[in-house]
């Protein structure tokens, strides 16, 4: 027993030795801590909404108010036709569009029901869900406050507003449709990371390193060499995921696939250089998988994949928009499920050049100053 005892204080003295590893311990439990009691939240809050409120009058202005109350939904677009409504929703720039045709209120006072045109993003089948359940709640209550006179008289009326549903891009609330794209997010940043991190430092454990670097390789050729078959791997297996996902759950590819190749490989590209970098402040593969972990947590918890942006408090969706992998599941969900183009995604096009950029610019600074010393 005192033999055990003697190795396991060997083995704490050792971690409390290590300057990274003990910091990656506290770290990682508590950021996981902080995400799950902060920034999960499957409660929506501020749904942006798209508008067209071709009546204008007390009808629809009641409507308006019974949605934007307790911040269940957020005006964000003012359409100016039935149309722009749509559009907002495929560029982004609402989950949720409402058109109130023209003349509501003379058709609740002949008795007759308003039909509302709804347009609900189901990229995400939950928040579909949930749009559409807090939107039904809100013309309810707007057709009870209208119900409450007549209901006395025993007039039996239509409700005065009755929503017509559409549900966008997945109409069945396929579930695979929304995981698949965010799954090809997570394999690119594991695969690249990981792999690419592991590999240089287990060569720099080996000793393999020293060897390398007295070789006519140059730093740059060196990284380059290490990383491409990575590179490749990480495409074939994000392929893999994309042509298993269309033929055995059924998810389209309805827009560009150079775009989404495009997308892959900037942020794969990015991605070798976070691998690259995290193996520069590593020096075990113990650290360099710890490492890797706490690039990848944000990855699965802040760039909806699973959990819904929307849903978070503003401080964490303010911390997303520094996530590449929310800009990369942004386009191959545009691309795939909404069939939007350049005009659309372009902003997270450039959003993840300039990431791959940082990094990259990070990644050589760091691996130049290591080979100097």
């Amino acid at each position: 027993m005192s033999r055990i005892l003697a190795l396991a204080e060997k083995e704490f003295l050792q971690i409390r030795r290590d300057h990274v590893l003990p910091r990656l311990i506290v770290l990682l439990p508590t950021l996981m801590l902080l995400l799950f009691g902060y920034a999960i939240n499957f409660t929506l809050e501020n749904i942006s909404l798209a508008v067209y409120d071709a009546s204008q009058d007390r009808i629809s202005q009641t409507l308006l108010q019974e949605l934007t109350r307790d911040n269940r939904f957020r005006l964000k677009v003012v359409a100016q036709s039935p149309e722009e409504v749509v559009a907002a929703v495929d560029r982004g720039q609402a989950r949720v569009g409402l058109v109130v045709p023209e003349g509501a209120l003379a058709k609740v006072r002949r008795g007759e029901s308003v039909n509302l045109e709804v347009y609900v993003d189901g990229t995400d089948p939950n928040f579909a869900f949930q749009a559409q359940a807090a939107l039904r709640k809100a013309i309810q209550e707007v057709n009870a406050r209208i119900l409450v006179g007549r209901a006395l008289s025993g007039e039996a009326v239509l409700p005065p507003l009755s929503p017509t549903l559409r549900t966008l891009y997945n109409p069945d609330n396929k579930t695979a449709w929304f995981m698949i794209p965010g799954i090809i997010g997570l394999v690119l940043t594991m695969f690249t990371v990981l792999l690419t991190a592991l590999s240089i430092v287990r060569e720099a454990e080996s000793r393999m390193m020293e060897s390398l670097l007295a070789s006519p390789l140059r730093p740059h050729e060196m990284v380059l060499g290490k990383v491409l078959p990575y590179l490749v791997i990480a495409f074939a297996v994000a392929l893999l995921v994309l042509a298993l996902g269309h033929l055995v759950f059924g998810v389209p590819v309805r827009g560009s696939l150079l775009l989404l190749l495009l997308a892959m490989f900037l942020f794969v590209l990015g991605s070798l250089a976070a691998g690259v970098l995290i193996s520069t402040l590593a020096r075990t593969q113990v650290q360099a998988v710890f490492g890797t972990y706490a690039y990848a947590f944000p990855t699965i918890f802040l760039s909806g994949f699973v959990f819904p942006i929307d849903g978070m408090p503003r401080f964490f969706q303010a911390l997303s928009y520094l996530v590449p992998a929310r800009y990369l599941i942004e386009v191959l969900r545009g691309v795939m499920l909404k069939g939007v183009g350049w005009g659309v995604l372009w902003p997270h096009l450039l959003a993840l050049a300039l990431f791959s950029a940082f990094v990259l610019f990070l990644a050589s600074a760091r691996f130049q100053r290591q080979v100097a010393v």
